[in-house]
């Protein structure tokens, strides 16, 4: 029996410390949560989930990305202080809501500021954007490590609009953002703020009567089967930011973040060329589905807008407008 006991206690401990390398090792796997407000569906889940499996590939199965769609862990204006408080780790959020906590960011998100898509794509490939993520980290302790298009925001209503005349006492649906409120309130329309998963259903009870969002969404919430007419405004060429918290930014090594915000960039790309080419393809199946869709003429609404207000009152830094503006020259 003594002579078996040394062997036995040296098994116990070959055991324990196997145990122990196997939980170290399990610690060393990264579990993250991406959540968003989009439809599984959505070119912008399946970006995210694209990214997850490349992530996950190029790390050998250290960082774990679980994308969590449709609302299911909060609305968008939630995950700046969800990004904070570590209760996701990733998450899609629209410019003008980033814009809230970094004022500089609603350069982009300026009713009109893009006079076309061309000029938005340049502004994604710009040293100016590049400098405004760059403030908002620095800022927020956040990384936004990409901005993806998200499209052209457009209006949608149960009766024919043309002029901004047309949108004086309109129960209009925008998001809370100051942008989007802007919209609203220059054309003398009603903004109405409510959750995006109630949006339909306010819509067929005629709670709201116009809603503004781009032409996917249009689609992929079935709103023309509450909606009529489509009105080309391009007011806003939105952006979504893919934004990483800080505590979770924090737990990557440098080669880490090398990777995953080389990955995010690149499937960003992917997106941006998606939503471009749906676009005229979301267009095409609205008329298919009975709406009516007519062009805007958008230097009336922008004449509107700038009576009312200026990007510098709404958070833009001196001279950034006109930059630009320049990159269109």
């Amino acid at each position: 029996m003594k002579s078996f006991l040394p062997w036995h206690r040296a098994g116990v401990l070959l055991m324990a410390l196997g145990g122990v390398i196997a939980v170290h090792a399990q610690a060393q796997v990264l579990q993250f949560k991406w959540g968003h407000v989009y439809e599984p569906a959505s070119i912008f889940h399946q970006q995210a989930e694209l990214a997850a499996r490349k992530i996950a590939e190029q790390s050998d199965g250290k960082i774990k990305i679980e994308v969590i769609p449709s609302s299911r862990l909060g609305q968008e204006g939630d995950f700046p202080l969800m990004l904070a408080n570590d209760s996701v780790q990733i998450a899609y959020v629209g410019q003008a809501t980033l814009a809230e906590g970094y004022p500089p960011l609603s350069l982009g998100t300026y009713p009109f500021a893009f006079k076309d898509l061309d000029h938005m794509r340049r502004y994604l490939a710009s040293p100016l954007l590049a400098e405004l993520m760059k403030g908002y980290n620095e800022k927020s302790g956040n990384r936004m490590v990409a901005s993806v298009y998200y499209g052209a925001r457009q209006v949608t209503s149960a009766k024919p609009l043309s002029r901004p005349e047309d949108f004086r006492d309109l129960r209009l649906y925008v998001p809370a953002a100051a942008a989007y409120q802007l919209f609203a309130t220059a054309l003398d329309a009603k903004p109405v703020t409510l959750p995006f998963m109630s949006l339909y259903g306010s819509l067929k009870k005629n709670e709201v009567e116009a809603q503004e969002n781009p032409l996917d969404i249009v689609k992929s919430k079935k709103l023309y089967e509450v909606q009529k007419y489509v009105l080309l405004t391009g007011h806003v060429y939105d952006t979504l930011g893919i934004v990483i918290g800080k505590a979770a930014w924090a737990k990557l090594a440098p080669p880490q973040q090398a990777m995953v915000e080389k990955v995010l960039a690149e499937t960003a790309k992917w997106t941006n060329v998606g939503v471009i080419a749906g676009e005229l393809e979301d267009e095409k199946f609205l008329r298919d589905k009975g709406m009516t869709v007519s062009p805007a003429n958008r230097q009336l609404f922008l004449e509107r807008i700038a009576k009312r207000s200026t990007p510098e009152q709404m958070g833009a830094r001196p001279g950034d407008y006109a930059r630009l503006q320049a990159l269109v020259n």
